[in-house]
Formats: structure tokens, sequence, C-alpha cells
């Protein structure tokens, strides 16, 4: 047996082999490689961890500057500042009772507009007919700005349901495309080698179509994560709906209360970016997002 510090080797009973001492080994301690790997993979989460405690510094250090050049809290509240409003404002029932209608209003939204564009999706892949007439559609409400749709759905729905519906506008015409250009780039020889070997179509869907098609879902839902928050917050701000995020931003403008108004974005950023880390880890290739 010969042992090493961090390796043991252990030679079989076969010492030579075409007049040649040889080695073989049956058993090898790697024990030390998995550690090994264990240690790397704890030394990127620290650097990773110190990485992004460093590059918030750096900018918490270039707001503070900022304010202190401009230094009116009217213009610019310091970091300080704000999260001292963000403090009271968590302390706070209507804080709370906002965040989760707004919170709602935004994965009504999504789901509302995902199943729909899916859906259609599907359906103007193999109707021809319907692809020429959803085409037109959801180029026009592309390229209907964010404010006419608001604008108009104050006309038909209530204060709070408008933020759902611009939040649909603008994210269906996405989830549709991508659904589209992923059954779109469904590999073809596949399907006819499925067809000669009479699969069953239930399969593939499941083991053919779904996993060409998730990638570009995954694309869809990264793209709308930022806008159905974009899209909810400012469709709050016109409608007012009682309890919304939107609405109390816009109190804060009445009452010139720039340090809340700084605080409630930031909570937006934040809750924003947790939901976003979520949907990775949750989500089979959530990776891609």
């Amino acid at each position: 047996m010969i042992q090493c510090s961090s390796l043991v080797i252990y030679p079989c009973k076969y010492k030579k082999m075409r007049g040649r001492s040889n080695i073989c080994y049956n058993r090898i301690d790697y024990n030390f490689g998995a550690i090994s790997v264990l240690e790397q993979k704890k030394d990127k989460r620290i650097n990773r961890a110190l990485k992004t405690v460093l590059v918030t510094l750096f900018w918490l250090a270039v707001w503070q500057a900022a304010s202190m050049i401009v230094n009116q809290l009217l213009y610019m509240p310091s970091p300080t500042e704000t999260f001292s409003s963000l403090g009271s404002l968590v302390a706070t029932q209507d804080f709370w009772l906002s965040v989760g209608y707004t919170f709602y209003r935004v994965v009504l939204g999504l789901i509302i507009s995902f199943v729909l564009g899916v859906i259609f999706g599907f359906l103007a892949s193999k109707i021809g007919v319907l692809e020429s007439l959803l085409g037109p559609l959801m180029a026009t409400v592309k390229s209907t700005p964010v404010m006419s749709v608001i604008v108009l759905a104050l006309v038909w729905f209530s204060s709070s349901f408008v933020p759902v519906f611009s939040c649909v506008l603008l994210c269906l015409p996405i989830f549709y495309t991508n659904t589209l250009s992923g059954i779109r780039a469904v590999d073809k020889n596949l399907l006819e080698m499925a067809t000669v070997f009479k699969v069953k179509h239930r399969r593939v869907i499941q083991e053919i179509v779904i996993p060409s098609v998730l990638p570009h879902i995954y694309s869809a839902l990264a793209v709308c994560l930022g806008f159905s928050w974009k899209s909810v917050v400012a469709a709050e701000v016109l409608s007012s709906p009682k309890y919304s995020m939107g609405f109390n931003m816009y109190a804060t403008k009445l009452y010139l209360d720039t340090p809340a108004l700084f605080a409630w974005t930031l909570t937006i950023i934040v809750i924003s970016l947790i939901v976003e880390k979520s949907l990775k880890r949750i989500l089979p290739g959530g990776g891609t997002l």
C-alpha cells in the first residue's frame, strides 16, 4: 500500500506484467477531491457575496456624495434619510397592505398574460389563419404607449383592475411571440422520427415540444418580470387604488416627501430582485432567467 497525505493507493496482487513492474489500483480514496470541490464552491459564494457588498457600498458612497453636493433634501435625500423613512414605513400596516396588493396585481397580470400568450402561441402555430389575425394585433399592442393603455383602461375598468389590465397588455405579446418562436424552433428531424416510430402525440409534446419551448418562455418571463412591476406601479399612480405602492408614491409627490419616494422605489427594486432570484431557484432551468 502506498500512502500519501491526500491519496491512498492499494496495489493489486499482480506485480509484474510483460516483464515490467506495474501497479494496478483497486481503490483510490478521492475524499480529498470532494472536500476540495466543496471548499471551492464555498470560496466562490464568499467571493460573490463580498463582491456584492463592495459594489453596494460603492454605489451608496456615490449616492451619499451626490446628496452632499446637491445639499437639498427635496431633490436628493441621503441614504441615511431614505433608510430612516423606509424604517418608518415598514412599521405601519398600510405599507404591508400596499406591498401585498401590488404584488398580487403583478402576479395576477403575469399569470393571465402567460396563460393567454402560451395558448394563443400554440394555436397560432397550428392554425395559419389565426396567426395572420393575431400578428397585427400583437404588433399594435406592443407599439401602443403604456400611458395610452392605462388611460383607456381607466374608462373601461375599476381602478383596482387597471394595473392588472396594463400588465397583461404589456406582457401578453412577449409571451405569445416567444412561445411561437419556441414551437417553430422544434427540431423537425425529431418530429419526423417520432412520426416514423408512431410515438404518441402526448409524448411528443412532453419530450420534444415542451423542452424546446421552455427556454423561450423563460426568456419572456425574465423580460416581463421587470416590465410587469413598471406597468403595474405606473397604472397605480394614475388609477390610485386604495392600497397600492403606486398611490403611495403619488402621495409622496403631493407632500413633497422625497425620502419616502426613494424608500418606496427601493422597496420595489428589492422585491423585484427577490422574486427573480426565487424563480431561478424554483423553476427548472431557471438559471436562464
